[in-house]
């Protein structure tokens, strides 16, 4: 018997996309239906699995396994108590896990996984609730479970509708879902998120304005009547901006008492040249400027930025005091930001 491999179908560009295509259309489709089929027993689930003394252990084979696996790890990354059970090893002692759970999460898109239909009955005898994510409530394994949350998947997306894809993606996002809900009912935090991720992309992400900014002290402050020769030369270094004011630095001034002025201001009044040594920074001053709480994510400091197209942010406390400025290298010397985006960042940000 040759076992030579099949050549591959002679098939255009257009036909390839149309065929990934057709998976994310159908896939999609499939999650808007099971976000409709939502009800009560989706509610009961969550609720078990935000309980303080939650501990979930999930369970699924084949595909389904590989899904309980990451669900397993979301669970755990987001501070729940949780662990991928593999139904054989727990018929041959791994069971006495669920000794320690409170919800059992069990996976089988046909609702008749053999496994799972020999270990359901044993489940019985913890203090256990089940839940079964599967196609269609009715079920050989909905009578050994608590709640059903169904998928509504009736067939599997591409070529020929056999190999595990609408299935798998509906399963998936259900448990995303769970897990999310849990995490609204527990007021989980970002905070809490980033105890879990320190060393990570996702922790950096969660550093805040007042880690980042310059102190207000060390922010160029100028006086309305201040020309614009006197402003250059108050405004040193790379911050590109100067804070106007008649009160005086660092006097707990209100931000709906200052203007800013930038260097960009500076550069445009400079055209007019026969004016240009008369004209002070009152007078070219935004008197509304651009501000962010202390207490901010950097990176929503970022996108204000982006949205503003400005490089500048001014920083106030609770009480819309001045503590502070922050500038966008301040953002991209900080690893917030995947390196990726750090060299196009600026691209078509004005200041």
């Amino acid at each position: 018997m040759s076992s030579a491999k099949p050549a591959a179908a002679a098939i255009g560009d257009e036909a390839i996309l149309s065929a990934g295509r057709d998976v994310l259309a159908e896939g999609a489709a499939c999650l808007r239906g099971a976000a409709e089929r939502l009800g009560g027993d989706f509610v009961a689930t969550a609720r078990v699995l935000a309980r303080p003394d939650s501990f979930a252990i999930v369970m699924g084979v084949g595909k389904s396994g590989h899904i309980g696996r990451k669900v397993a790890a979301s669970l755990i990354s987001t501070g729940h108590r949780a662990a991928f059970v593999h139904p054989v090893e727990a018929l041959h002692g791994d069971l006495g896990l669920a000794e320690h759970a409170t919800l059992a999460l069990l996976l089988s898109h046909s609702g008749a996984t053999e496994e799972l239909m020999a270990l359901a009955p044993a489940l019985a005898g913890f203090d256990v609730r089940t839940a079964l994510v599967t196609r269609a409530r009715v079920c050989a394994l909905a009578a050994h479970a608590d709640w059903v949350i169904e998928t509504g998947v009736e067939a599997e997306a591409g070529l020929h509708r056999l190999a595990p894809t609408s299935s798998t993606t509906t399963t998936l996002a259900l448990c995303d879902g769970l897990m999310m809900a849990s995490l609204a009912l527990r007021g989980f935090t970002p905070e809490q998120f980033g105890r879990f991720h320190p060393g990570g992309a996702l922790g950096r992400r969660l550093v805040r304005v007042a880690d980042l900014m310059t102190p207000l002290d060390r922010t160029p402050w100028v006086a309305p009547d201040a020309v614009l020769y006197q402003v250059m030369a108050d405004m040193p270094g790379r911050l590109g901006l100067a804070i106007v004011s008649t009160a005086a630095r660092g006097a707990g001034a209100a931000l709906a008492d200052v203007g800013v002025i930038s260097e960009g201001d500076i550069r445009r009044a400079a055209r007019e040249r026969r004016a240009f040594d008369a004209v002070t920074a009152g007078q070219i001053m935004t008197t509304t400027p651009k501000a962010i709480a202390q207490d901010a994510f950097a990176i929503d400091a970022l996108r204000l930025m982006e949205q503003n197209r400005i490089t500048v942010l001014l920083v106030v406390d609770a009480a819309d005091r001045l503590v502070g400025s922050i500038h966008i290298h301040d953002i991209v010397s900080s690893d917030v930001l995947p390196k990726g985006r750090r060299g196009v960042l600026a691209a078509g940000i004005e200041d």
